[in-house]
């Protein structure tokens, strides 16, 4: 079985939704849209699909933020062929393909989308008001930082470990993704998938503002000038902020392991990286624990509140799960056939 590779392109952050699939199809050539009454049809078509192929090619599988168990798309990169769901057809509709679907819909129902907007309002309002806490809380701990220290650890590591790479003689690559997301059922994250394969991983630890992301931007930057590919995993909660970058053609992964995603190294080529520790004084955070305090208090409150709103998008969804709809692996090839999709 060959390996799949998932991740998110689309979310809801503080500082609105976010969509990252261009980066991700910009060198494909074939990419069908599958016009379906709803989700389940959709993911169903992409299981068999991916069923079809999986023992054949590296599948990208790209996962949905709306529901846990849907999909947004897959990519063949090996066969430069994607198939996505609706919400990519602006993206793409100037050179994609329309699979319909909607005769395999038994029971077919209309998303009612003036509340789904409703509630993806509310739920980035709230994400909003925490970001702005978390904002706050980062400029606190910028005071305390020596960033000429966090910029000779950066230095260091790019000489140490990026630059006795050879250059590649090609034009590199940037893929934006997200690793995990915010979802009607809670946090999900595709990090245990992202870091198996990879052999090398460097866990960043500090508090917001010590310089995880501005670490990560100065290491992409350079492995692109080398001509590597790099997939950056920006932050679900705040879209300007890196969580991981991932070099494949090094196996080098990059990932900020503070909270709230805690990893630490398990493996021999494993091993941490604490810029609060060697490159912050700290002073200034003690100075101000009772207002840090205040703020993750008021943080927390506004992200579940988000996290709240964002739930009741599986109500929409209850009676899609429950309608009868099938799609049989033959049937999926009957469809693949009559588009002439060529996998």
């Amino acid at each position: 079985m060959k390996k799949q590779i998932e991740y998110f392109v689309r979310g809801y952050t503080g500082l609105g939704e976010v969509n990252y699939i261009e980066s991700n199809i910009k060198e494909i050539k074939d990419i069908y849209i599958l016009k379906a009454a709803n989700e389940k049809t959709a993911t169903l078509f992409l299981r068999q699909f991916i069923n079809l192929i999986n023992d054949k090619y590296t599948v990208e599988v790209i996962k949905n933020p709306d529901y846990a168990e849907a999909l947004d798309g897959v990519i063949v990169r090996s066969k430069s062929l994607a198939i996505l769901t609706t919400p990519f057809i602006k993206y793409v509709s100037s050179h994609s393909h329309l699979i319909d679907l909607t005769k395999y819909t038994k029971l077919p129902i209309k998303f009612i989308a003036k509340k789904r907007k409703e509630i993806i309002e509310s739920t980035i309002d709230y994400f909003s008001k925490s970001l702005e806490c978390h904002k706050e809380i980062e400029k606190i701990h910028k005071k305390d930082m020596n960033f000429e220290i966090a910029n000779q650890l950066t230095n260091d590591f790019i000489e140490d470990k990026i630059q006795p790479y050879p250059n590649l003689d090609k034009q590199a690559h940037t893929y934006k993704r997200m690793f995990g997301t915010n979802t009607s059922q809670g946090i999900v994250s595709c990090v245990d998938n992202l870091l198996e394969p990879i052999e090398n991983h460097v866990f960043l630890k500090g508090a917001p503002g010590t310089g995880k992301s501005h670490f990560m931007k100065q290491v992409s930057e350079e492995v692109i000038k080398k001509g590597y590919d790099v997939e950056v995993y920006k932050c679900s909660f705040d879209s300007r902020s890196i969580d991981m970058i991932i070099i494949r053609e090094m196996s080098y992964c990059l990932f900020d392991s503070s909270s709230p995603h805690n990893y630490d190294p398990s493996q021999r080529n494993d091993y941490t990286i604490n810029l609060l520790e060697v490159a912050s004084n700290k002073d200034y955070a003690k100075e101000n624990e009772s207002i840090i305090k205040e703020l993750k208090e008021k943080h927390d409150r506004s992200f579940n509140h988000g996290l709240i709103e964002l739930a009741k998008l599986q109500e929409l969804a209850g009676s899609i799960e429950n309608s009868e709809i099938k799609l049989t692996g033959d049937e999926v090839k009957s469809i693949l056939a009559d588009y002439t999709v060529n996998f």
